[in-house]
């Protein structure tokens, strides 16, 4: 049995090929008719020969064998219509949906298959415009561990490509104006966010496939490690939202403004049950939530008697919080944060990868805690189980909001750096591949 690699690079543009050169002699007999009987024998051969090869692929979906006992009673543009219905209606679009499939079952291509099989599909594939492009994307899918800078290349000049009709078409769910290069500038991390170190290409994902995806972002993201701390880091983020939040402000609710949100009752949950781990380590009441989410830790944590302060850098996330849960919210960059009150408790509930300087960040939360102070937090690991199992399929990969990722070795330093220690290490229960992390501030 041929695998999925002999397929792509060698069975199907093969095939293709011989049936390239079938609709040319069959264009060739019509020219010339004293020549059609040659043709029509050399045509009948080649049809036997594509039938058979193809066959094997997929035997239960191949489609049935050409009527060639019609073909010898015709002449001039039949010979043409013939091969051609044949080519476009049983053939062509078997042979179509082998190669697709193949590539969608291949995991990692190298760099030079890659480029061979873009290659093809770009000059010799017989297939719609908009079929190339999605088989191009497909393939940079194909080589976003193995050839990761190449993988980011052919997905960003695929989607320059698109007119606005035809991302609309290929992805209706993309927020903003139609993704224009350029439209919005970018900001390229040319060293490490976290520690300053040189970075070098890790993994290439494809944004755009995620639900909420916004054409402010890349829809394509090269995701880089650093050579000095190991961590990675997106080598392009939006200009303007990284100066958001500079500064923070107090949004009050809105008097007689009723906001009502659907209930997960599962995740209420989850934070009752991370509250009540908190509350193992620590008897105090003050807790500040950075980044509010949905609302639902602010929500537990009100019924269970903290005196909560949230911050939240998106201003609508943070109007409908406060109205939600009538509580003033800080709107702005929890790095801008005054210090001059400190606090029992901090969440951090997916925050980290959120910031342009990580360990900065970590330092802040050290900062805004009581001596002895207790810090939860969550954010993606890439060397999570899940991400081990899932490799290159883990959707962590193409979260256009995130700048920063951590693996627990990569992470316990920066926290050690920052003044906490270790309580507790655990798989998170609210998102596959995040790790949760419970600190307590060491005493100065």
């Amino acid at each position: 049995m041929q695998s999925n690699k002999e397929k792509l690079l060698r069975t199907i543009p093969g095939l293709f090929a011989l049936c390239g050169t079938i609709r040319e002699a069959a264009a060739h007999a019509e020219a010339e008719p004293a020549a059609a009987g040659a043709m029509k024998e050399d045509i009948a051969a080649g049809v036997r020969a594509v039938e058979a090869a193809a066959h094997p692929l997929c035997p239960e979906d191949a489609p049935a064998p050409a009527a060639l006992d019609e073909l010898a009673g015709l002449e001039g543009k039949q010979i043409v219509e013939f091969v051609n219905t044949w080519f476009s209606e049983a053939i062509g679009p078997f042979l179509l949906k082998q190669f697709q499939e193949s590539l969608a079952r291949e995991w990692q291509l190298t760099q030079k298959e890659a480029q061979d099989i873009a290659h093809w599909i770009l000059r010799e594939l017989p297939a719609l415009p908009a079929t190339r492009k999605n088989l191009l994307l497909e393939t940079g899918r194909r080589c976003a561990a193995s050839a990761p800078e190449f993988s980011w290349e052919l997905m960003m000049q695929v989607t320059d490509s698109m007119t606005p009709e035809e991302q609309k078409q290929r992805f209706p769910h993309w927020s903003g104006a139609p993704y224009r290069s350029g439209q919005h500038p970018q900001t390229e991390l040319k060293c490490c966010p976290t520690c300053g170190g040189e970075g070098v290409p890790h993994l290439s994902a494809f944004s755009g496939s995620m639900k909420h995806y916004d054409t402010l972002f890349l829809p394509a993201k090269l995701w880089m490690r650093c050579k000095k701390c190991g961590n990675l880091y997106t080598r392009w983020f939006p200009t303007e939202f990284l100066k958001l939040g500079a500064a923070p402000r107090v949004l009050a609710p809105v008097p007689g403004h009723v906001v009502v949100r659907e209930v997960d009752g599962r995740a209420l949950r989850i934070w009752s049950d991370i509250l009540n781990k908190i509350r193992a380590h620590t008897a105090g009441r003050t807790l500040l939530e950075v980044g509010v989410g949905q609302g639902h830790l602010i929500a537990v944590a009100q019924e269970m008697g903290y005196d909560v302060t949230a911050v939240e850098l998106l201003e609508q996330e943070a109007q409908t919080t406060a109205d939600l849960l009538q509580l003033p919210v800080i709107c702005g960059d929890f790095l801008h944060l005054e210090e001059d009150r400190q606090v029992d408790i901090i969440t951090m509930g997916d925050v980290l990868e959120h910031l342009q300087r990580p360990a900065e960040g970590l330092k802040k939360a050290a900062a805004l805690l009581k001596d002895g102070g207790v810090l939860w937090l969550s954010t993606p690991n890439f060397e999570s189980s899940f991400t081990r199992m899932m490799k290159t399929f883990d959707p962590m990969w193409c979260e256009p909001y995130h700048i920063t990722y951590f693996s627990r070795a990569g992470l316990l330093p920066l926290l050690e750096q920052a003044g906490f220690e270790l309580l507790e290490y655990s798989v998170s229960n609210r998102y596959n591949g995040s790790m949760e992390l419970l600190l307590r501030k060491k005493e100065q």
